[in-house]
């Protein structure tokens, strides 16, 4: 998951330790100011050299208190320029809402940090909204991420292309029979990350096993639409389609070269939206050959050969089949 980080303060770079003596000074200052006019205040007369009255010396203390202050620090350096908006095409801000979730209320601006003009890795995005209106968050942006805003990456269309095509590749090997391992990829502990091998027969799973065990899983995809035994290859693909089409911030997948099927899928639904990924890894894929009985005399698909006559003796006299008078 893309991580991204909270904007924080920090402290002047032009505090040193070279600045700890005239802090001492100031303190040192501001304690005997503060120590006269509080003396000043609980005599209530007018005999110091803060004047009468408590609200008058107040005032000088306040007055003087501030000039100690801007007399004993460093001058403060001035603010550096803040870097500008970038201007992006509509082909961009597309790219950028579909990479980052940036969704509904939520707005963005992706700010020229390298100051070249143009979208760059490291220029800053900030995204704002929420109950305030306000920044939510800010990340630098990668090279990667530069790369798919420009279309160097794959886009929706572009993984709905591959899904399609590969899935097409699945589907002209008509394989029925297979086997595969399957493991969970997520932030999840036990039995959810457990490898499962999966049986395939007739085009559905006819039985899941953990991998380390053997153990069945009970079958029951009738009443939980997540089950285990949902995932054949038609589900497997289902998946990746569902990440697509379901609006998810990145999709990433794998397919194996040879049969098209899946061999890792990545989905994470929102990048605002914490440790909701899920992954899946397919090993092991064996199909299964098929097998077809044939009757006695069809290894060749005709009908089954007919059978050599049978000798017969005949008397004779009857070799040519006809009958002889004798005399």
């Amino acid at each position: 998951m893309t991580g991204i980080t909270q904007g924080s303060g920090s402290k002047p770079a032009h505090v040193t330790d070279q600045n700890s003596s005239s802090s001492a000074a100031t303190l040192a200052a501001a304690t005997s100011v503060l120590g006269d006019a509080v003396k000043a205040i609980q005599s209530k007369s007018g005999n110091n050299t803060f004047g009468k009255g408590d609200n008058e010396a107040l005032i000088k203390l306040i007055m003087q208190l501030i000039q100690v202050i801007d007399d004993k620090l460093p001058p403060t350096e001035p603010s550096k320029p803040q870097p500008k908006p970038l201007q992006l095409t509509r082909q961009q801000d597309k790219a950028v809402r579909e990479r980052f979730d940036i969704k509904g209320a939520l707005s963005y601006e992706v700010l020229d940090s390298k100051k070249d003009g143009k979208l760059s890795a490291g220029d800053t995005l900030v995204i704002s909204g929420g109950i305030t209106g306000g920044e939510i968050s800010r990340k630098k942006l990668t090279q990667q991420d530069v790369k798919a805003i420009n279309g160097g990456s794959s886009t929706s269309s572009d993984a709905q292309q591959q899904l399609d095509a590969n899935r097409k590749k699945w589907d002209s090997l008509d394989i029925d029979d297979y086997s595969f391992t399957l493991q969970r990829n997520c932030f999840c502990r036990g039995d959810a990350i457990r490898p499962i091998n999966i049986e395939v027969r007739d085009g559905s799973v006819k039985s899941a096993t953990y991998a380390d065990t053997g153990e069945l899983l009970p079958d029951d995809r009738q009443t939980n639409k997540q089950s285990i035994y949902n995932l054949n290859a038609d589900g497997l693909f289902n998946l990746v389609e569902q990440g697509i089409k379901g609006g998810a911030a990145k999709v990433d997948v794998s397919y194996d070269k040879q049969y098209g099927l899946p061999a890792s899928i990545y989905i994470d639904q929102s990048f605002q939206i914490a440790d909701e990924e899920m992954g899946y890894t397919i090993s092991n894929f064996r199909p299964e050959p098929s097998f077809t009985t044939l009757m006695v005399g069809e290894e060749d698909g005709g009908l089954p050969p007919v059978d050599d006559p049978i000798a017969t003796t005949l008397a004779i006299g009857e070799e040519d089949g006809g009958h002889h008078d004798y005399k």
